[in-house]
């Protein structure tokens, strides 16, 4: 279990509807961010649960419709 404030090697994906343009990639620009079809993937590694919750919240503020949400544990040492 993560603890508050803990930073992992976990990523995060985030997927969105619509393909993000440049102005949406500048607010974004501390994630990798792709568009794969009519949808757009941020990926963010290295992140807590605050930053996740920051994420979701630009998400959020841009009115962005939110489809997806997953964790990808990283892998032991």
């Amino acid at each position: 279990m993560t603890k508050p404030g803990e930073v992992t090697d976990d990523t995060y994906l985030i997927t969105v509807r619509g393909s993000a343009g440049p102005w949406v990639r500048g607010v974004f620009d501390d994630t990798e961010v792709s568009v794969v079809g009519d949808t757009t993937v941020l990926k963010r590694t290295g992140a807590d649960q605050a930053a996740l919750y920051g994420l979701l919240r630009r998400i959020e503020d841009l009115g962005l419709e939110l489809l997806d949400v997953r964790r990808e544990l990283a892998e032991p040492a």
